[in-house]
């Protein structure tokens, strides 16, 4: 029975991870039209310290997703691992650390609770946040996240 409990508590950050990995699967070596992306990410107001953004096609003929790291609120997916121009989703994510101290009740041996995600879930698991990466031109996405 702890199976299925256990998998509902995979942090998402670790599927844009998965994501990640596989978009830049074959980059250099299709023939998309791949653009490059790049931009900021805020939350309140201040550059988001470290994270993930993620983007996934929001059109049926879009053939590409990705993902990049956060750093000091910028990003940035080289035209290698780009995305073909067309609409998607985009979502961000950050992970906050996870905490040394038990949980009152708990017995010693059990796992530490997961580290919680820091950015509200309308911006990464019901995320409203939307892209469309053209053919011309800069594909600069700045998004200023709100905490409350």
């Amino acid at each position: 029975m702890s199976g299925p409990r256990r998998a509902s508590k995979i942090p998402l950050w670790l599927s844009v991870v998965a994501v990640a990995s596989l978009a830049g699967c074959g980059g250099a070596t299709d023939d998309l039209p791949r653009r490059a992306v790049s931009g900021e990410v805020k939350l309140d107001g201040a550059p988001l310290k470290s994270g993930m953004i993620q983007f996934m096609p929001s059109d049926p003929g879009v053939a590409t997703a990705g993902a990049g790291a956060i750093t000091d609120g910028k990003y940035s997916i080289p035209t290698a691992d780009g995305l073909v121009p067309g609409a998607y989703t985009v979502s961000v994510t950050s992970v906050g650390a996870a905490s040394a101290t038990p949980p009152a009740g708990s017995m010693p041996g059990d796992p530490l609770p997961p580290a919680k995600e820091t950015i509200p879930s309308i911006y990464n698991s019901k995320t409203t946040l939307t892209a469309t990466v053209a053919k011309d031109g800069p594909n600069v996405f700045n998004f200023e996240l709100k905490s409350k």
